[in-house]
């Protein structure tokens, strides 16, 4: 007796998470940053580092690392669209409000003037 299987396949979604540690490197009080990207619940990419410049508020750490996110996801859709795999939408979670505002739009507060013009690219 022979079993068929047969599998529904849905479009799978490349998805991202991003947090950042203010200040978490209490000897150079560097921020630490991280991102993880998974297709179909199987991690396709991932970093933890220390954030290159030191991170003037919460805020600015936060950014930064959802940057960096961002970047990761315009080079992981390139690579894995090449294969068909995954539809061209990519959501990425962050668990900071701000951010989300900051992104959406990045001249909401007079605080947040220092952010580098580099760091709102995730805007576009």
């Amino acid at each position: 007796m022979t079993c068929l299987r047969l599998e529904i396949r849905k479009p799978k979604i490349l998805q991202g998470y991003v947090d950042a540690d203010y200040a978490g490197d209490l000897n150079q009080r560097r921020s630490i940053m991280g991102y993880v990207f998974t297709v179909a619940e199987s991690i396709v990419s991932w970093k933890v580092e220390l954030q290159n410049t030191v991170a003037l508020s919460t805020i600015k750490a936060e950014y930064m690392a959802a940057v960096e996110a961002f970047k990761e996801a315009l080079r992981l859709r390139e690579l894995v669209g090449t294969f068909r795999i995954i539809k061209d939408s990519i959501q990425i979670y962050y668990i900071s409000q701000s951010v989300i505002h900051l992104a959406k739009d990045h001249m909401y507060h007079n605080r947040t003037k220092h952010i580098d013009v580099k760091y709102h690219r995730i805007c576009q």
